[in-house]
């Protein structure tokens, strides 16, 4: 069975030690970049679950003025099972009930076929952060696409 939840980064229990797991060994062992070891305070992060086992993660802030997306991480062994995409519309559903019209995102390069299947569009250009590439994305709420496969 799948299932997802939403974790409050301020909360310090079992879920937020899971996230923290996940991003370590996804974002820090394997791409390489700097993460902080806690989960942050201010983001709600969006937690995947096969069977029992935390498979995926990802967060989304709120600053005041807009949404951003970040650190989506899916462990390698679970990957091309749409984890990444369920994570992605379990953020977007979150800010969108709280009123969100546009939410932001930096795609490592790689993913941004998974945001652009969910909807989102360029925003700027590629840029270099930690020796890896990003491009800005930016979600309008009119533009998510329902269906997972078919972009409609």
């Amino acid at each position: 069975m799948v299932f997802g939840k939403l974790v409050s980064g301020s909360e310090k229990n079992e879920q937020t030690r899971q996230v923290a797991d996940i991003r370590s060994r996804v974002l820090e062992e394997e791409c390489g970049l700097k993460i902080e070891e806690e989960p942050e305070a201010f983001c709600m992060y969006a937690l995947a679950y096969e069977g029992d086992t935390p498979v995926a993660t990802g967060g989304i802030t709120f600053d005041g003025e807009s949404y951003r997306i970040q650190e989506v991480a899916v462990l390698p062994e679970f990957r091309r099972k749409k984890y990444g995409d369920f994570i992605v519309r379990l953020l977007i559903d979150k800010a969108m009930l709280s009123g969100a019209q546009t939410i932001e995102a930096d795609v490592l390069q790689g993913a941004e076929v998974l945001f652009q299947e969910v909807g989102f569009a360029e925003a700027g250009a590629w840029y270099e952060k930690e020796g890896r590439q990003w491009q800005p994305m930016q979600l309008q709420a009119g533009n998510i696409h329902k269906c997972c496969n078919c972009g409609q």
